[in-house]
């Protein structure tokens, strides 16, 4: 009997991959063909899928945030927050989701919005992904501000 996740758990068992490999597989492909089939080329547009780490703020903090398909649209839930040295710090922060429904637009980009910790706001945002950068364009109101932040994993 063939089972239309047959091919994910072909490829996962190759590479010795679980139940959870499969699942990751089938998360990765379905980001893919909607940048595919919002109108996005591969060749234009990296993969927004991951953990991703954030500039560290003005006393050093830094936000690990994964990020996944929900639904049509990328978001992004902080997972960790590292202090200076690269310690796991304690903080309230860690569960929020901070990338809320950026969904792809006809440019290769992502716009939704981004929850800013250190000032507790909601910024309107642009964001694009070029390789193991994640660069974002924050608004609010008038005023905006360019942040990048790097693939982790």
């Amino acid at each position: 009997m063939y089972h239309r996740s047959a091919p994910f758990a072909c490829a996962a068992a190759a590479q010795g991959l679980g139940r959870a490999g499969v699942f990751e597989m089938k998360k990765i492909l379905s980001v893919a063909i909607l940048a595919i089939a919002s109108g996005v080329g591969t060749a234009q547009a990296d993969v927004p899928i991951g953990l991703w780490q954030s500039n560290p703020d003005n006393m050093g903090i830094v936000l690990h945030v994964r990020t996944r398909a929900c639904g049509r649209a990328i978001c992004g839930q902080v997972e960790r927050v590292k202090d200076r040295r690269g310690y796991d710090a304690p903080s309230r922060s860690v569960g929020h989701r901070v990338l809320i429904n950026l969904v792809p637009d006809e440019e290769g980009m992502f716009s939704g919005d981004v929850w800013e910790p250190a000032s507790n706001k909601l910024l309107r945002a642009r964001m694009k992904v070029e390789g193991n950068l994640m660069r974002f364009e924050n608004c609010n109101g008038m005023e905006c501000s360019k942040v990048t932040w790097r693939r982790v994993r």
